[in-house]
C-alpha cells in the first residue's frame, strides 16, 4: 500500500481527472510537515488535512458517486465511461492512496497518515482540543473509505513501515470509527485545560474560520452527525441502528437540542474560496472540463414534484444555472448517463434527452441569462448539516414506527422532520452569506418523500449514493451501455474498485470476496448493503408544461 501512496499525493491531488489547480497549498504547508521532529505544533498537518479531504468530497470519487445516481450525466471524455461503471483501478490509485497519505512527499498527504501524526504532537502538547478534532477527522476518512470501498486497511494502515496492511473487515471499520467519535465526544473535545489551544492557536482552522472559540462545541455536533450517518449505513444489516441514528439526531426543528448539528448555521462546509488555488472543485471541474452536466433523474424528480405541489423551480436555477435558460424550469432537460439518446423507456415515448443550451455552469453563476457573481468558485457545499440530520431523522422515525411497509407509506411521526427541512431550506455558502431557498409547505413523510427531498437537498453529495444503496430510492434504472439504447441489466454500480497499485503490491488485498464472502465485482455491493437494488427501465419525462 505504501507504493501507492507514493504516487497518491506526490503529484497535484485535485488534478484528479486533470482539471483542477494545487489545492494543497498555505500557511505551513510546504514545509515537511510529515517531519513530525521538526513540527512543534501540529497546525500544518490539520490545514493540510481539511484541504486534502475537499478534494476526496468534491473531485473524482463525488463525481462517480452522484454520477451513479443520476444527479449528474458524464456526457464526455473519461466521464462517459464513469457514468457506464467502467471505472478502472487505474482511475482510483491517486484517491485510494489519499485516503493514507503519503510519507514521503514535502506537501503531505493529508489522510490517516498526517491525523495520527497530528495527534502524536498534540499528545506531546496536551491539547486535547486537537486529538478530538483529529479523531472527527479520521473517522470522516475512514468511515468514507468504508463507504466506497467496502474492506480496507485500517488498523494495520496508520503503521508506515508496514507496506502490506491487511484488509479490516468493512463492518469492523465501521465499529472503529464510532468507537473513534465517542472518544472525541466524551473525552478529548469537553477537556478544560490552559494547553487546549487547537487550531486558533495556528490560525489553522478552515472549516469553521472566525468560530475557533466554539470549536469543541461545533464539533461535538459534527461528531454525531456522523455517529448517525454512520448508523444508517448499517442499519440495512441490522435495523437496530436505526433507533441509534434517531438518538443521535435528537428532536425535529431548527435549535433542536441537538446533540447533532442543530442550526444550518453550524453546518460542516468544505472550505473554498475565489482563488484559483482555492476555488470549489465541482464548479472548477465545470468551467474547465463541461464533462459532466445536468442529470436526467433530478432533473426530472423535481419537475414531477413541482407538478404535484411538492416542489419549486429554486434548486433547478441555482443547481444548474444556465445562460440561456431565462430562469425557466421549463428550459432544464437532464441527460441519460453517458449523454445516451433514444434511450427506450417504459411504457414508451419521448425520454427527455437533450437540452436547448449546453451552457451550463453551477451554483447560481447565470440568472435570467445574466452573470449575477463573478465568484461562484467561492461556493461552499455542505458535508454534514442539520437538513441531512434532520432527513436522518426522518427515515429513521420512518423505519422504527413502519418495518415492512410498502414506501409510499406515509408515517406521521416522521412528518416533523420532513417539514422542518421544506420550511428552512439551505444549501451552503455563495459569496460569504448562506443559501437559502423559500420555504415549502408540507409533504406527505413516505419513504419515497423523505428520500427525494435528500437526494434533491444533498446536491453533489456522495451520501445520496449511500442513501441510494440503503433504500433503492429514487427509483433509477441502469446506465445504457455503450451502443444500446436499452438499460443495462445489471444493477447500478454499488463500490469503486480498489487503486491499482494497491492490487499489484499488497498480497493481502481482497480480489475475490470480501469479508462475508460476496463476490468482488464491479457491481457487487459491500458488507453494509446485502440486498440488491431493482434493475429497472427508464419512464417517460416530459417538459413541465407552463
Amino acid at each position: 500500500m505504501r507504493n501507492a501512496l507514493k504516487v497518491a499525493l506526490g503529484l497535484a491531488l485535485v488534478m484528479g481527472a486533470g482539471a483542477c489547480s494545487d489545492y494543497l497549498s498555505g500557511p505551513g504547508i510546504d514545509t515537511d510537515p510529515n517531519n513530525v521532529d521538526k513540527l512543534t505544533r501540529p497546525g500544518a498537518l490539520y490545514f493540510g488535512i481539511q484541504a486534502a479531504q475537499v478534494v476526496q468530497r468534491e473531485g473524482q470519487l463525488a463525481r462517480n458517486a452522484v454520477q451513479y445516481v443520476q444527479q449528474v450525466s458524464g456526457n464526455s471524455r473519461q466521464s462517459i465511461g464513469f457514468d457506464r461503471y467502467t471505472t478502472k483501478p487505474q482511475d482510483m490509485d491517486t484517491y485510494f492512496g489519499a485516503v493514507y497519505g503519503s510519507t514521503r512527499t514535502l506537501t503531505g498527504g493529508g489522510g490517516l497518515l498526517d491525523v495520527r501524526k497530528m495527534n502524536q504532537i498534540a499528545r506531546k502538547l496536551n491539547d486535547s482540543l486537537y486529538i478530538g478534532l483529529g479523531k472527527v477527522y479520521e473517522a470522516l476518512i475512514m468511515g468514507y473509505a468504508a463507504d466506497l470501498w467496502g474492506d480496507v486497511p485500517y488498523r494495520e494502515a496508520a503503521d508506515s513501515t508496514n507496506l502490506t496492511p491487511h484488509f479490516d473487515p468493512q463492518l469492523q471499520v465501521y465499529a472503529d470509527v464510532l468507537v473513534q467519535l465517542d472518544s472525541a465526544i466524551n473525552i478529548y473535545l469537553p477537556a478544560s485545560s490552559a494547553s487546549n489551544l487547537g487550531p486558533g492557536q495556528d490560525n489553522a482552522e478552515l472549516i469553521y474560520k472566525g468560530r475557533e472559540g466554539d470549536l469543541p462545541l461545533l464539533y461535538t455536533a459534527v461528531a454525531h452527525s456522523l455517529k448517525a450517518r454512520y448508523y444508517m449505513h448499517l442499519a440495512e444489516r441490522d435495523p437496530s441502528n436505526y433507533d441509534r441514528a434517531l438518538a443521535e439526531v435528537g428532536p425535529p426543528g431548527l435549535n433542536n437540542g441537538g446533540p447533532s448539528i442543530s442550526n444550518p448555521n453550524d453546518d460542516f462546509q468544505w472550505y473554498a474560496d475565489g482563488t484559483p488555488n482555492g476555488n470549489n472543485i465541482w464548479w472548477q471541474f465545470s468551467l474547465t472540463r463541461a464533462d459532466v452536466a445536468p442529470g436526467s433523474a433530478l432533473v426530472n424528480i423535481i419537475k414531477r414534484r413541482i407538478t404535484g405541489g411538492l416542489e419549486d423551480d429554486a434548486r433547478a436555477i441555482f443547481y444548474f444555472s444556465c445562460a440561456d435558460c431565462n430562469g425557466s424550469p421549463n428550459d432544464f432537460f437532464g441527460f441519460r448517463p453517458g449523454g445516451a439518446t433514444n434511450v427506450q423507456v417504459a411504457p414508451g415515448g419521448d425520454a427527455g434527452n437533450g437540452s436547448p443550451s449546453g451552457n451550463y455552469s453551477f451554483f447560481g453563476s447565470f440568472i435570467d441569462g445574466s452573470l449575477i457573481t463573478n465568484s461562484s468558485g467561492n461556493f461552499r457545499q455542505q458535508e454534514l448539516s442539520w437538513t441531512e440530520a434532520q432527513l436522518i431523522g426522518a427515515e429513521a422515525t420512518w423505519h422504527i414506527n413502519c418495518a415492512g411497509c410498502d414506501p409510499n407509506t406515509v408515517v406521521p411521526a416522521a412528518q416533523p422532520y420532513l417539514d422542518a427541512v421544506r420550511a428552512n431550506r439551505f444549501y451552503g455558502t455563495l459569496d460569504g452569506a448562506r443559501v437559502q431557498f423559500p420555504a415549502l409547505g408540507s409533504a406527505p413523510a413516505s419513504l419515497v418523500n423523505i428520500i427525494e427531498e435528500k437526494y434533491i437537498s444533498l446536491f453533489l453529495n456522495p451520501e445520496v449514493w449511500n442513501d441510494y444503496k440503503r433504500t433503492c430510492l429514487p427509483a433509477l434504472a441502469p446506465a445504457v451501455p455503450a451502443g444500446s439504447h436499452a438499460p443495462g441489466t445489471a444493477p447500478i454500480a454499488a463500490r469503486l474498485p480498489y487503486g491499482l497499485t494497491e492490487l499489484n503490491t499488497n498480497p493481502n488485498i481482497p480480489t475475490s470476496t470480501n469479508s462475508v464472502g460476496t463476490p468482488i465485482t464491479s457491481t457487487s455491493r459491500n458488507p453494509n448493503d446485502p440486498a440488491p437494488c431493482p434493475v429497472l427501465n427508464y419512464v417517460n419525462s416530459t417538459p413541465l408544461a407552463n
